[in-house]
């Protein structure tokens, strides 16, 4: 089981009661606009140290991709391969 706490008294529905669809949908829209509003957002220097280490994640993956094919291309060359 979690540690979170539950918040069963502060919900407006009955626990045993089964919601609807229509209320599960319009549960679901308030709890996210309550986080939404209470969330930390990023400012502009977080934004591009994000911007940054994403960039520099790329450009690690596309040079490893390179390097691999480059010693396939070599091996495939030497042994005649296809």
């Amino acid at each position: 089981m979690s540690n979170y706490p539950h918040y069963e008294k502060y919900s407006k529905y009955d626990k045993g009661k089964k919601l609807s669809l229509y209320e599960r949908i319009g549960v679901f829209f308030q709890n996210t606009k309550r986080i939404i509003k209470i969330a930390n957002k990023p400012d502009r220097k977080e934004y591009f140290l994000i911007f940054k280490i994403c960039g520099i994640g790329l450009i690690v993956l596309g040079a490893l991709s390179y390097v691999i094919q480059l010693i396939w291309t070599i091996i495939r060359s030497v042994l005649n391969i296809g």
